[in-house]
């Protein structure tokens, strides 16, 4: 696999694919974990600040060519400056233009108004404008970088690129069984929720008798179009599901779902 990081590919730097799995995802089911880039604004420069001062120290150790390494750490460090040095003055400097706006527009003193000018503070040292989508080509090799032969939870942290643990990962599918008209016979759709999971395994049981797996499926929904046991009379289908991933259910089982199918 070739991930393309400012036009120049980083693919000679990673692991074949199942390989690339178990290095980034550590166990079979880890804890799923929120995105690492913070939302609040004014936690966004320091975070690319770092980021970039940890690229730089750890990009040997990863196996990354120098030059991709210093693309990125330029584009962290302009990104860092535009989202915090220069927003933060922009924004100082919004009030003044508004008042201006409204003087020019509105104002009754028949004065004339020198209008502001904006002087966008100086750029630091070392810190150039690079092409639009910066932030973009950081999470890429963010990315990357966790499929990297040399990489550990160590470095991710220090990268800033290991989200928090989230204590609200799903442990169950979500779905509903809904009966509607299919060819000569009622079926019943079973719509689910997978949460990132491969898939889903089904299992049902109709008649009193035993549970059964009815399917695997990846893509909802799922359509149980099984004939009647007895061909003139309704019954109550029951379902049930757990997460299915790398040929192995796993999670817990849902609360079951009934349905009842007629003729």
């Amino acid at each position: 696999m070739t991930v393309g990081l400012n036009g120049i590919g980083v693919g000679a730097f990673l692991l074949d694919s199942t390989a690339a799995f178990t290095q980034c995802c550590g166990a079979l089911f880890p804890m799923k974990r929120h995105h690492f880039y913070p939302r609040p604004t004014g936690e966004q420069a320091g975070w690319l600040e770092n980021f970039a001062n940890a690229l730089e120290s750890c990009a040997a150790t990863l196996g990354i060519a120098p030059a991709v390494a210093a693309d990125c750490v330029a584009d962290a460090r302009w990104c860092a400056y535009v989202v915090g040095l220069w927003l933060a003055t922009a924004r100082s400097f919004s009030p003044a233009s508004t008042d201006a706006v409204e003087a020019v527009l509105k104002g009754k003193d028949f004065a004339v108004t020198s209008l502001p000018t904006f002087t966008p503070p100086a750029l630091p040292a070392g810190v150039s404008p690079r092409p639009n989508g910066g932030l973009g080509r950081i999470f890429e090799m963010a990315g990357a970088i966790k499929r990297m032969k040399n990489y550990t939870e160590i470095i991710g942290t220090r990268l800033g690129i290991v989200g928090p643990e989230d204590t609200g990962a799903k442990t169950m599918p979500k779905f509903t069984a809904k009966v509607l008209q299919g060819e000569g016979v009622e079926m019943v759709r079973l719509a689910f929720f997978k949460f990132g999971h491969t898939g889903v395994f089904i299992e049902s049981r109709r008649g009193g008798g035993e549970w059964e797996t009815l399917a695997i499926d990846t893509e909802s929904p799922y359509d149980d179009e099984r004939p009647l046991l007895a061909a003139d009379t309704p019954e109550v289908r029951e379902y049930r599901m757990r997460f299915w991933d790398k040929g192995t259910p796993n999670g817990d089982l849902t609360a079951v779902a009934k349905a009842t199918v007629s003729p």
